[in-house]
């Protein structure tokens, strides 16, 4: 990538509590539990600083010492934070982390949070100034009336601005009925200049040609889980990626790394092909260490696709 200085992204979301059952325990036999910061936005955020991109992450965060935590963590993670504070609370989940053929079970408990509490008129227009570009993805949308408006002012404004705007379905069901979910991301899908969507969420979208309809111009980046990945050019040429080999207890944070390995070298002047080699090396990077965040620097990546003894130790 080019020596120029990097440049900079807002990212929009919700941090949460993610507490963690030891491997293979049930709720229903609750014990312990292992807590952390999470947050699909924040995720990406913190790949993005990671590879050595200045980021920056909006949200709300409720006062006292949960609060306190979430933006001690977030500066460490080197991202600035510019979270305003709100009534509510910090929003939850609890995970089950299974082995198949036991799906892993995620139950949310964020009724009331924060973060629901914004609205269209907690907009400051100052939180893109000099920024390159902006990332939101589909939770946000799905989490009320608010934080949708605010979602959508901000991506309004990024546009008008000259702004790339990133936007990743990152559908969840448990949020959102997948029937409301067309109607919900319309207005972010339509404006979008790059677009992250999983292939379990493409069909209720209209498919890849439904997708093109809606939007002709943007990058459409399609995650096929162990497949790998597609990506879509406005040309209507089709690039494949095959999912690099991984192993380790950070499965989940994936698809977040996967999303700002794209965008960072997107940004950095990659070509489509190059961008999505690198987003899949993030994403097995992220495959290799715990919690949800990425600890990968932008020469670990790269070492991982140039090199020629994958998974030998350095000597």
């Amino acid at each position: 990538m080019n020596g120029a200085p990097p440049s900079s992204v807002v990212t929009f979301g919700e941090a949460l509590l993610k507490l963690t059952l030891p491997p293979t325990q049930r709720l229903e036999s609750l014990g312990a539990l292992g807590a952390e910061c999470a947050g699909s936005e924040l995720n990406v955020a913190a790949a993005l600083a990671a590879l050595g991109r200045l980021t920056a992450w909006v949200s709300a965060l409720p006062a006292g010492p949960l609060g306190t935590w979430v933006r001690e963590h977030v500066h460490a993670l080197h991202v600035t934070d510019l979270s305003l504070t709100r009534d509510g609370r910090l929003g939850t989940f609890y995970l089950e982390n299974h082995h198949p053929p036991r799906p892993s079970r995620v139950v949310y408990d964020r009724t009331g949070s924060a973060f629901a509490q914004l609205t269209a008129a907690d907009h400051d227009p100052a939180w893109l100034a000099g920024h390159a570009a902006l990332h939101v993805s589909g939770i946000s949308l799905a989490l009320g009336e608010g934080p949708r408006a605010l979602a959508l002012a901000l991506i309004q404004q990024a546009k008008s601005a000259g702004l790339l705007f990133s936007f990743d379905v990152n559908h969840r069901r448990l949020l959102l009925p997948e029937v409301d979910a067309p109607t919900a991301y319309r207005l972010a899908l339509q404006q979008a200049d790059l677009i992250f969507v999983a292939e379990r969420d493409t069909a209720m979208l209209g498919g890849p040609d439904g997708l093109r309809a809606l939007n002709p111009a943007a990058l459409m980046v399609q995650t096929l889980g162990a497949a790998g990945s597609r990506l879509f050019l406005p040309t209507g040429q089709t690039l494949t990626q095959t999912a690099l080999p991984a192993q380790g207890p950070g499965r989940v944070g994936r698809g977040d790394a996967f999303a700002a390995g794209f965008l960072h070298a997107h940004l950095s002047g990659e070509s489509p092909v190059r961008s999505l080699a690198f987003a899949s090396a993030c994403a097995a990077l992220k495959t290799t260490t715990p919690g949800d965040q990425l600890q990968a620097t932008e020469a670990d990546v790269w070492a991982v696709l140039d090199s020629t003894t994958f998974g030998e130790p350095l000597r």
